[in-house]
This record gives C-alpha cells, structure tokens and sequence, in this order.
C-alpha cells in the first residue's frame, strides 16, 4: 500500500504524490507570538514533526516551513501594555517556543520565517493582486475582493453567498467600506506610534501586511509557488487558509498547493485550548509531570483528524502503557552494552564474529543488517506499522502493532535471549519505530551503531558514522596480529574487502581505503 493523506481540499484520502518523486516541500503556519505555545500547540506541532519523521521513514527528503506571525494587533497591545517594543515581545516569544519545540524533540525546520522580513514581497504581492483586479482600496486599506475569485470556499466549504462576517477577522465599520463582508485585508493603516512601513502606492501609502498575505508570501518565496503540504491546525482552515488560496491561487496562476492538512484541536473539558480562553497549559509545566516520550505517546494515541481529550489522568493512563515498551527497551540495552567491547564494535554493522569461540577458523559474519530469532515477529510489526500509517497516518493503529509486537517477543522469551545479532535486530527494529514518533530511547553508544548501520544503507553522503567503525576494525585487526591469531586477523580484512574497502599495510600502519 502506499501512501494516502486526507486532502481537506478535495475532502477526501487521496494518493500522497508529490511534485519532486525524492522531496517533500512542506509549510506549517506558526504562531502568533504574542504569548509563548501551550500544550494545544505541542500537539500540532509534534504530528507534523511525525509527519515530517515519517515521510523520512519513507525515503523522503523534507524541506520544512514553520513561520512566527511576528507583527500583528495582539503584540501591539502586549507592547503597549506593558511598555515594550513589539520586537522584544515577539523575539521572548520566538525563543521560548523554539525551547518548547527541542524539549519536545522536535526536529529543526529548515526555515523558520518571519513576516516582518518579507514586507517589501508582500507589498509586491498586494500591488499585483490590485493590478490584476483582485483588491481595491479604501481609506488607505486594501482588501481582498473575494467575489473576484469564483471557488472562494473551496477549502473551507463555506460559501461567499453564505458568509455573513468575519473573513478578515474585523467586523463593524469595516463592513461599511467593504464590497462584501467576506473580503480581507491585504495591507492596513497602522495606528499612530504603531509599527508601519512605506508602501510606495497611492491609496495604501504606509501601514502593515494584513496576515493571510504574510503566509502566502512566505511559503511561495520558500518553498515555490506550487509546493506540495500546506498545514496548520484546524481552525487556520477558516478563514486563513480560505483567504491565503483565494489571494494565492490567482497570482501564481494555477493550482498552488498540492495537499492541505488539519489536525484537531486539543480537547480540554469540552473545549478547545486557547490562550484567548484561559485554560492553557505549557510545555515546561506539563513537561514538570510526564517525560517528552510519554507526551508524544499520548498525542500519538488519537487520531490527528479526531479531537484529542487532555486530563493529566489520561495522559499518565497512556504513560502507563508505553512503559511497558521502555522496560523493553532498556533489558536490551542492558543485554547489548554487557558483550565485551570487542564483539560491540564488530556488532555494530550488523557483523557479528564468534570471537568467544576457540580456534575459530571461519567466524560467523553477517555484513547486511538481519532480523534474527524473531524475524516473523519483527517483520509482522514493520508490515503492520506502514499499513496504519499509510492510511492517512493512523498513528493509533501504529502504536497497536508496537504493543503488538512487545507482547509477542515476551511471549517468545526474549528476556533469555543470549544471541548478540537477535538482540540487536529487536532492538534496531524497536529503536527505528519509536523514532517515527519523535522518541529517541536509544543509548549514545547503540545509537551510534544505529545511525552507521543507517549510513551504510544510504551511501557514502550520509557514511561519516562508519568510519569510527572502520578505523576501530583495523585496530582490532592489528591486535588481533600482535596476538598472532591471524585467523581472526584475515577474518577482519575480509570483513572490510567485502565492504568494498582495500586493506593496505603501511609503514604507518594499516589504511583503509574505497
């Protein structure tokens, strides 16, 4: 099976397809950063780092766009009130949610954007908008005309005959000047003393961008004008991201986003959390309770399409759980880091001499990376794994085939296994699983052999791990000549001939070599 996604666009799962067959173009609507994230977010933001982990799992290369809306009515109020620039506001914010996001192991974007170092493109993109018919202006306010774009609703499935208000987020004297009450502000006029930048135009001389242009201008520069994932949380579906494919859609004149993705909300007693509310709850508090792996766990367990109902009970019921698969994790680490130092290297490519064995003249190797005692097992967990997640990412089907699989290596005993290779392979193929959702249990020391053995798969761009374990190859190889157990010796220069590497003998020392 491959790859479906739900596409909010088209209401529907469709064939995940994207624009380069080896990279996925990704943008993620970032927070308003008046105030630092809640847990609410934590959510968001961990599925689409699962997103981004899994479509890696998958081969993908991701180039990935998180934006700070860092200008906008709310810090300048916080400003105000407290008697501050709206640039330090906006950078506390940015930096205690870049805190958050590592807390929470998620993985650096490869661009994080501000709007307010993209104005002079959104005045840009304004201008053409207005040149092409699409806006209009009025007391120095230039709006969006929706009635210009015949599939404004598309995404949303609210219709421009049924919009009442509310589109550009300001109702009142704004419907007044308006030529519907669904059109948007594209740029405004900034209040005295309030940020504001030249605009070069007649009817909208100076002001700030409104905050739909903000994202279209930034993913489009980005990631180009027909990228393929456009996401957020689901309450950026109305109207951000409506008014973003209504203003986007006719100036890069065609189909500009491939797929849009919304994940729930969190649910907190019957309501969404929200700063706007009151009943958050942040990262470092909720982080004070339960470990990252335990949060990532719960917020796995629903599916992002599906509300998520938060209760610190229910995060400990999920915590519970998964535990189960930490204490399985941590018996294999246990069992691994015992074998003498020797064997650990050799291990570590998926290569395992029986170095205990007296006089072995013909060592058992294995050069590709194999699934040991409990093949069926692990090959039952990788099989189950891609279908849940192929089916528009159903991490809790997923998660079931990991509890799946931990259940059926216990019932296989192997809290007795003594095979270093079997040991290894349970351990790499739970390791790489849990990876998917941003959970990273492996030791510093197996997880280096984990990311040679990975290096090893992807090529020589990605190979700098296993050149430690080359290295550490030859010393064991000249250890082994100075013991004078030249079988274990040649065992080793064949090892690395089979590799693909050439053994020469200096008056240096050994060197290896492609």
């Amino acid at each position: 099976m491959a790859l479906q996604v739900y596409n909010t666009l088209r209401g529907k799962k469709e064939l995940f397809v994207p624009a380069h067959p080896r990279i996925v173009r990704i943008y993620t609507c970032g927070l308003t950063v008046y105030a630092p994230m809640h847990i609410g977010h934590a959510r968001t933001y961990c599925f689409w780092d699962f997103f981004r982990r899994y479509l890696e799992y998958l081969g993908y290369h991701v180039l990935s766009v998180v934006n700070y809306t860092d200008i906008d009515d709310r810090i300048i109020r916080k400003a105000e009130e407290q008697g501050r620039g709206c640039v330090d506001i906006a950078e506390e914010n940015i930096a205690a949610f870049r805190r958050d996001l590592r807390a929470l192991h998620v993985k650096e974007a490869a661009a994080y954007s501000r709007a307010t170092d993209f104005i002079g493109d959104q005045v840009d993109m304004a201008r053409a908008l207005l040149d092409k018919g699409h806006a209009y202006a009025v007391d120095e306010e230039l709006f969006y005309d929706t009635a210009s774009f015949p599939d404004y609703g598309a995404l949303s499935g609210q219709k421009l005959d049924e919009t009442e208000s509310g589109a550009s987020g300001r109702i009142g004297e704004d419907a007044a000047r308006k030529r519907h009450p669904a059109d948007f502000t594209l740029w405004k006029p900034s209040a005295e003393g309030s940020p504001s930048w030249p605009t070069g135009q007649e009817g909208w001389a100076s002001g700030r961008p409104g905050w739909h242009l903000e994202c279209s201008v930034m993913s489009s520069l980005l990631l180009g004008d027909r990228f393929d994932v456009h996401g957020g949380a689901i309450d950026n579906k109305f109207p951000h991201h409506e008014n973003e494919l209504a203003q986007s859609q006719p100036f890069c004149e065609g189909p500009w986003v491939r797929y849009w993705m919304h994940p729930e909300h969190l649910d907190f007693g019957g309501k969404k959390m929200s700063k706007s509310l009151g009943n958050v709850c942040s990262v470092p508090e909720l982080l004070a309770e339960f470990r990252y792996d335990e949060l990532r766990w719960f917020f796995a367990s629903n599916h992002y399409r599906h509300k998520l109902a938060y209760s610190e009970s229910l995060v400990a019921q999920a915590a519970e759980g998964y535990r189960r698969i930490r204490r399985l994790v941590a018996l294999l680490e246990e069992k691994l880091l015992a074998l003498p130092s020797e064997e650990r290297v050799l291990l570590a490519k998926g290569a395992y001499f029986s170095l205990r064995t007296a006089g072995a003249a013909a060592p058992r190797m294995r050069h590709e990376f194999e699934l040991g005692d409990y093949a069926e097992a692990s090959r039952s967990l990788m099989q189950g794994f891609r279908a849940a997640l192929d089916d528009d990412l159903n991490t809790p089907e997923a998660l079931a085939e990991i509890f799946g699989y931990v259940r059926d290596l216990n019932s296989a005993g192997i809290e007795s296994c003594e095979d270093p290779t079997s040991l290894l392979a349970v351990y790499r193929c739970l390791c790489t699983h849990l990876h998917v959702f941003g959970i990273e249990l492996a030791h510093p020391e197996l997880g280096a052999w984990l990311a040679a053995d990975a290096a090893w798969a992807e090529g020589e761009e990605a190979a700098a791990p296993l050149a430690a374990v080359f290295d550490r190859l030859l010393e064991l190889r000249q250890q082994a000549r100075r013991d004078k157990d030249f079988a274990k010796a040649d065992a080793i220069r064949d090892l690395l001939g089979e590799a693909g590497l050439t053994v020469e003998d200096t008056p240096k020392g050994p060197r290896w070599s492609l």
